[in-house]
């Protein structure tokens, strides 16, 4: 399995990759049009438009046949040059064909993702151009809880195949004579499996729509292994995740407003960029660069935090918890930081940054006790 922890530049993915967005169908597993949907203030559409825009893809073509007439303005305002597939009726194998006779010239490969599958990561799309450009795999599949997904990216010339004259569907059965030429790359995207084939499926969009800017724990864990996070560490960042969500539940049942999903995400995530000089703004950087931005903060506090106005936020819960676990034991405060007091006892700035550290841990934590009137260790 291939990993490529870096996207390569906008101007590359735009020069070399094309999508096809395929919107030309009845779909008829819904009672309702699946492209026009509304998700998050944008249709369906819009958002696997966009999606492909965001992450610097240059052409994206919309491949239209039922209702083309009522699709076709909103794909365009999307940024999307729009065909019309006459045959649509003959199914989706019809249209990618039409697609792909679309194509601008010199395009070396090709996106191609169903209109029902609308909360794709843009990160997602940026990683799987980097590994085609850097690597020129086939097919490049995103992989995520040990399945693959959509969109594929697949070499232009396998895609010729699909327009040939005479050529018969479905794509699955081009793609795996193939198969030889693929690769799957890990990704922290759920939004690859997302479709809305039933009413439930599309709640469970419109619900994962609204919290996209924090990655659910399975995203998380897929984060950590694509950063090759070491097993120790991911234990240590398991359990400090595990205090830092009972401390927060009882922060937010006494009352206190917190994002126990952001305090879960920014936990297990805390120390991605362990090893590395800095590592907590080094982690906070590689969450920026996949978008979630909120994550990064209370990322980026973990090690040096600002408790002057003593407010009990997201970021503060995460710093308390990590001082209360050392490898993958609950440990107080005070055995927390006895081996770094001795072992920087002669030196004087180092030891006043681990004296700093554990007074504004103290604080956190006699702030929490104030709000719950228990103490820190029994919650941890």
């Amino acid at each position: 399995m291939s990993s490529s922890n870096q996207p390569v530049s906008a101007e590359a993915v735009e020069s070399r990759i094309e999508a096809i967005v395929l919107a030309a169908g009845y779909s008829s597993s819904m009672a309702e049009f699946k492209p026009l949907l509304p998700l998050d203030g944008r249709t369906a559409l819009e958002h696997c438009i966009r999606l492909f825009r965001d992450a610097g893809v240059g052409e994206v073509i919309a491949v239209l046949g039922h209702r083309a007439e009522e699709l076709q303005p909103l794909a365009e305002r999307a940024g999307a040059r729009c065909i019309l597939n006459p045959h649509f009726k003959q199914g989706m194998f019809s249209s990618i064909s039409a697609g792909i006779r679309a194509l601008t010239d010199g395009v070396e490969a090709v996106f191609v993702l169903p209109a029902d599958i609308p909360l794709v990561r843009p990160y997602t799309i940026r990683r799987m151009a980097s590994v085609f450009i850097t690597r020129r795999d086939g097919i490049v599949y995103p992989f995520f809880e040990g399945r693959r997904g959509h969109p594929s990216l697949i070499e232009r010339k396998i895609l010729n195949e699909a327009a040939e004259d005479g050529a018969t569907g479905p794509l699955s059965d081009l793609l795996a004579r193939h198969e030889n030429e693929a690769i799957n790359l890990l990704v922290a995207d759920h939004g690859i499996h997302m479709d809305m084939d039933t009413p439930a499926d599309y709640d469970a969009l419109c619900a994962g729509a609204a919290c996209r800017d924090i990655p659910t724990r399975a995203e998380c864990e897929a984060i950590l292994a694509i950063q090759s996070v070491a097993p120790s560490q991911v234990r240590h960042s398991r359990r400090v995740t595990e205090v830092a969500e009972r401390i927060a539940l009882a922060l937010a049942r006494s009352g206190l407003p917190l994002n126990v999903e952001l305090v879960r995400a920014g936990a297990l995530l805390h120390d991605l960029a362990k090893g590395q000089p800095n590592h907590a703004a080094v982690g906070a950087e590689i969450l920026r660069s996949m978008d979630f931005p909120r994550v990064a903060t209370v990322v980026g506090a973990h090690t040096q935090l600002d408790f002057s106005g003593g407010q009990l936020d997201e970021r503060a819960i995460v710093y308390l918890a990590d001082k209360l676990v050392r490898g993958d034991s609950v440990v107080t405060l005070e055995q927390r930081f006895q081996l770094a007091l001795a072992r920087f006892s002669d030196n004087p700035p180092a030891l006043h940054a681990v004296q700093s550290r554990m007074a504004i841990a103290q604080a956190v934590a006699q702030a929490v006790e104030t709000q719950l009137g228990v103490p820190i260790i029994s919650i941890a």
